[in-house]
């Protein structure tokens, strides 16, 4: 039996759920399972997602591969108004990078010493979400394909909104863990261990909101009608971008965090880039003045179609540019804080 045929919407969903009511008690048993078991864990569930995210068909490659083009959730012409440009998913190299030697450094922790006690400790409170966190994120692998998205189950769309909240909910209680103890571990070890997961984090709550946008800008009824309008679609989009805003600025105040609101300022500009050059891309190519903001487009094949993805767009940039900067200027002051306090303290990671 193939992959393919095992990655059924039902099967897959149900291991969701599956997933999210195994979530405490994979935490309780990373805290008392022997250290040599919970950092094999570790490199075995990253492992799983590396393989999960290699294989190609995913709804995210082929908005890279339209760019320019007519692609549902491309960037420049696709109707979902939270589209952030092709540059900002170049932080997945960090990421991925950052938690291979993070889960590689763990193998040369060894718990007969004392002096690793602490650390070995934190690692054990954040291995727990940080497992369920790269198995959802495989999960969610396995669902953002055109095979859940068709005129008789668009909806399992949502599927894949799921699985990628989930994954960054998981992480949110790994950065909660090393957030609160960041004091008990030094700078390396927080550079090695945590900040690739505070960069994860950050992302991935973004990337839940592109999701989640995606797929209601995706539904469609079946007689291939667009069942949402630009309007729905549109304040879909404001609201979460002010959503995304306030819990970055919010969530780095309560934790001490300026990683996940410098992440939330990344994503934000992105899409603020994108915005702006669909905009532009109108202005400069388009006499049209109607205020629907409808633009013809040629795809790959020279057909001309109609794209609707510019109403709201001016807002949306401009909310996106504001969270952008609300969120850098939190992230900056933060760090500034954290860093005038670090002569009083032994060492200062940031989460």
């Amino acid at each position: 039996m193939s992959l393919s045929t095992l990655n059924s919407p039902p099967l897959v969903a149900t291991a969701g759920f599956g997933l999210v009511y195994a979530l405490p008690f994979i935490e309780q048993m990373a805290l008392t399972s022997p250290w040599s078991a919970v950092r094999a864990a570790n490199a075995l569930s990253y492992a799983i997602n590396v393989v999960a995210v290699s294989r190609p068909g995913r709804l995210d490659g082929e908005a890279a591969d339209d760019g320019d083009g007519d692609g549902e959730l491309s960037p420049q012409s696709g109707r979902t108004l939270v589209a952030p440009a092709g540059w900002a998913f170049a932080i997945w190299g960090p990421i991925f990078l950052g938690e291979a030697i993070g889960v590689v450094s763990q193998f040369f922790l060894n718990d007969n010493e004392k002096k690793n006690d602490i650390i070995i400790q934190l690692l054990k409170k954040t291995s727990g979400p940080f497992i369920t966190a790269q198995l959802f994120q495989s999960l969610w692998c396995a669902t953002f394909r055109r095979k859940y998205y068709n005129e008789k189950n668009n909806n399992n769309m949502f599927i894949s909104v799921g699985m990628l909240s989930a994954t960054a909910y998981s992480l949110s209680r790994a950065h909660s863990a090393f957030a609160s103890s960041s004091a008990s571990c030094s700078a390396l070890q927080y550079g090695l261990f945590f900040f690739p997961m505070a960069l994860h984090f950050g992302w991935t709550t973004a990337a839940s909101i592109v999701n989640l946008n995606g797929a209601i800008s995706m539904m469609k009824k079946k007689d291939k009608e667009v069942q949402v309008s630009e309007r729905v679609i549109a304040f879909a989009g404001h609201v979460s971008v002010i959503a995304a805003s306030v819990l970055g600025v919010v969530l780095a105040n309560q934790r001490n965090a300026p990683v996940y609101s410098g992440v939330i300022c990344w994503a934000l500009s992105a899409v603020a880039s994108s915005m702006k050059k669909r905009i532009d891309s109108s202005s400069s190519g388009s006499n049209n003045n109607n205020n629907k903001n409808e633009k013809k487009v040629r795809n790959k094949n020279k057909k001309v179609v109609s794209q609707v993805g510019l109403y709201g767009a001016s807002t949306q940039y401009a909310l996106s540019k504001t969270g952008a900067i609300a969120n850098g200027a939190t992230s900056a002051i933060i760090t500034g804080l954290l860093l005038l306090n670090k002569g009083s303290l032994k060492s200062v990671p940031t989460p």
